[in-house]
């Protein structure tokens, strides 16, 4: 094999050799990344569950102010009577 046939095959080797290199360094981007994902899916299940709680918490004071107004609409009927 002569220089000139070399060259171009050293030049190749180096290329690919770059190209595995920067798929490696992205590849470990991703896997950050993944741990990121799955990091905001665990702090979207926290926040539906508490939203869940918040809105049974509502529902209870909806039906506990239900009930004083009825408490209170009783009381009123008793003193007009």
């Amino acid at each position: 094999m002569t220089p000139q046939q070399i060259v171009p095959l050293i030049g190749g080797c180096i290329s690919i050799g770059g190209i595995i290199f920067q798929t490696g360094k992205h590849a470990d981007k991703l896997d950050i990344l993944w741990s990121k994902v799955e990091a905001q899916g665990k702090k979207e299940e926290y926040m539906n569950s508490t939203l869940y709680e918040i809105k049974g918490d509502l529902k209870t004071l909806s039906h506990d102010i239900t009930s004083i107004k009825e408490d209170i609409h009783e009381i009123k009927s008793c003193w007009k009577k």
